[in-house]
């Protein structure tokens, strides 16, 4: 891996260029982190996808048949500390295995709910007893893991849970009542991390057991996943050891929010994994498909589909391994088993977690939609893949924090760093960028306009700025766009240094995907510019730097993208490997 000159989160990005040799992509994965990726893809191809019908009939005994083959290939321990039974591997490595196991959604939910946020919180706030009693077993899937954080009253506004913990007059018990929903294994787990207030006020977070009185609901009926367990877990009594609080009464909301954020690291290359499985069963059937006495990948609408879901998927990666590949290194010398500045660090970087996580998963659900319509009438049909590659990928832009909260936490926590807001961009377009060089001059823009809509925004509505939601929707999505632009075009950059085949398609997938982003950036400008100026003055700061985004000229994205589409249709799958 590359060795950054420095590592910086918490959108700090938006201060320097990017340099080439800084960026972590998917094609820097080392030997070994892609032997734990071929083991993982193998073990769903012989596993678990010729059981699919008995996931989707809710064959739980199955499920957790399967989680203990996956076990036994040491799959469920990878971010476990070795003192208690794992592997303790870093983020990149636990992603790509992710990404493996997402070809099949919903045994890839039953698993990834269990590793990350069913295990995760013991890894981070467990005592040393706690970590000895409970995470080997959960490594081995002697126990399986869920996290029981949503209630019925209480999704996004998660303080306000009704789940209460009182202390027995012994003091040795917390009793547990209320009910908690929307619990993926909810079904079967036999761990469960539950959210509740001490003395209907504290809220804190609890490791729970089944046998200690928890019962679930029946599986919901959804829309998606349906090969996952998805219950309400309800709470009746239910004596919890004192032992058992997990980290320190009053302070749930940081074992809550951290987790989710610990998710957001991995959750994007999930969310392309799916992306790129859509496309390539797309190109097959649009190679195979004829109509009008030629392949429909023939005609130019479709290899224009092709072409933007790859760019898309381009994209995702991108800036998802980005995003790994930073929080790796920022982590490496810290000492894993201190918890507290593992937890910081990761912290640091969740304006780029959120980032990732709105971005992948709505390229996601773009990708899929366009399947659909690939496939055509049969896209309609549960006899055709992408119909329920199009149902799965609906829950992405809802779990893990929905996508509007996660804009409102980028654009708030933009607003909290003095150093960023306000400051002047320095970044230019230095480095390897002859071959980008008007890209990376947009991007410049890209950022001024970033900072300075905050800005203004911040100095037009002072303390109420918050509440403005709108116009920092609009502020998020153009932080977004920079990000993932610059992604696009650092992985194009260094794939050209290392005259890396697929290096000209690349090229066109990042300035086609900068063309698009500048026009949406300027878009959102203009809606920032305008609702501003209808409650004080004008940013004239915020419109010229739209005015310099509408400036640039973009390039031929209709042959660029024929280019693209010709390049997967020729390999028959995704352009990149």
């Amino acid at each position: 891996m590359a060795q950054a000159r420095e590592v910086l989160g918490g959108g700090m990005f938006l201060l320097r260029s990017l340099d080439p040799d800084d960026l972590f992509t998917r094609d820097d994965l080392s030997d070994e982190q892609r032997l734990f990726g071929r083991t993982a893809a193998e073990f769903m191809r012989q596993e678990v996808l010729p059981n699919e019908s008995r996931l989707y009939a809710h064959d739980w005994t199955l499920t957790r048949a399967l989680l203990k083959k996956a076990a036994d290939l040491d799959l469920l321990r990878l971010e476990i500390p070795e003192a208690y039974g794992g592997l303790g591997l870093d983020k990149s490595s636990a992603a790509y295995v992710g990404e493996q196991i997402a070809i099949n959604p919903s045994f890839g939910g039953s698993l990834g709910a269990h590793t990350s946020i069913g295990t995760l919180p013991i890894v981070y706030y467990g005592t040393d007893e706690q970590k000895a009693r409970y995470l080997p077993r959960l490594a081995s899937a002697e126990l399986i893991g869920a996290y029981a954080l949503t209630e019925p009253h209480s999704g996004s506004d998660a303080l306000a849970a009704r789940t209460t913990a009182r202390l027995t007059p012994d003091g040795r018990h917390y009793v547990l009542n209320g009910q908690k929903a929307w619990i993926t294994n909810g079904g079967f787990a036999d761990l469960f991390t539950i959210f509740a207030k001490v003395d209907g006020e504290k809220f804190t977070a609890f490791i729970v057991e089944r046998a200690m009185g928890v019962v679930s609901g029946a599986d919901e009926r959804k829309l998606g996943l349906d090969g996952s367990s998805t219950t309400a877990l309800m709470l009746d009594d239910v004596p919890v050891p004192v032992e058992n609080v997990l980290g320190t009464i009053g302070e749930g909301h940081r074992v809550a929010f951290n987790i989710l954020n610990l998710g957001r690291v991995k959750l994007g290359a999930r969310n392309i994994a799916g992306a790129r499985q859509a496309i390539d069963q797309s190109i097959t059937y649009a190679r195979e498909r004829r109509q009008f006495g030629k392949a429909i990948c023939e005609f130019g609408l479709v290899k224009q589909k092709l072409a933007e879901m790859s760019v898309r998927c381009f994209a995702g990666e991108a800036m998802v391994y980005r995003a790994l590949g930073d929080v790796d290194r920022a982590l490496e010398g810290v000492d894993s088993a201190d918890s507290a500045r593992v937890l910081e660090i990761i912290e640091s970087f969740a304006i780029e977690c959120s980032i990732n996580k709105v971005a992948t998963s709505e390229s996601l659900a773009y990708v899929v939609d366009e399947a659909v319509q690939v496939f055509g009438g049969n896209g309609y049909s549960r006899e055709f893949p992408v119909e329920r590659a199009y149902r799965d990928a609906r829950i992405t832009r809802i779990y893990e924090g929905t996508n509007e909260i996660n804009r409102l936490i980028i654009a708030t926590r933009l607003l909290k760093n003095s150093l960023l807001v306000g400051h002047a961009v320095t970044s230019d377009s230095a480095g390897s960028a002859q071959r980008f060089a008007a890209e990376h001059q947009l991007l410049a823009h890209g950022k001024r306009l970033a900072l300075a809509a905050l800005a203004a925004a911040r100095q037009a509505y002072g303390p109420t700025v918050r509440d403005e939601q709108e116009v920092l929707a609009h502020a998020a999505n153009i932080v977004i766009d920079v990000y993932a632009a610059e992604s696009a075009i650092g992985r194009a950059e260094k794939l050209a240094l290392a005259s890396n085949g697929g290096a000209p398609i690349a090229a066109d997938a990042a300035r086609t995907y900068v063309s698009d982003a500048a026009d949406r950036m300027a878009h959102a400008g203009k809606q920032i510019v305008n609702a501003i100026a209808a409650c004080g003055p004008r940013p004239d700061d915020v419109a010229a730097a739209v005015a310099d985004i509408a400036a640039y000229r973009g390039i031929d994205t209709v042959a660029a993208r024929r280019r693209i589409g010709d390049a997967a249709i020729a390999n028959g799958r995704y352009p990149w490997p």
